[in-house]
């Protein structure tokens, strides 16, 4: 079993999320008073260091823009449109 997170449950009690090395099989462990309390806050912060969403370093190459046509688009082929605006909420009513 390897700690992979720590959680906090009802009344502020932090609880370690194990993982076995075997069969991937998750575990939840109430921490102890005599834990690490850096550990804790280190696993607490490990999802901070790595983005759920990847990042380029660098912007890609601009694509070169493709060449204008007076044409219509022919029959098969997808048109390009404006992408749409989301809709305005409604307001809740006060009953």
């Amino acid at each position: 079993m390897e700690p992979i997170a720590v959680t906090v449950r009802g009344e502020g009690r932090w609880v370690l999320i194990h993982r076995c090395t075997n069969c991937g099989r998750l575990r939840l462990n109430k921490t102890a008073g005599d834990d690490n309390v850096l550990l804790l806050m280190r696993l607490a912060a490990l999802p901070l260091t790595m983005p759920f969403v990847p990042y380029a370093a660098e912007p890609p190459p601009a694509a070169a823009p493709a060449p204008a046509t007076a044409s219509a688009p022919a029959a098969g082929s997808a048109s390009v449109s404006k992408p749409r605006k989301p809709r305005a909420r409604k307001a809740k009513s006060q009953a």
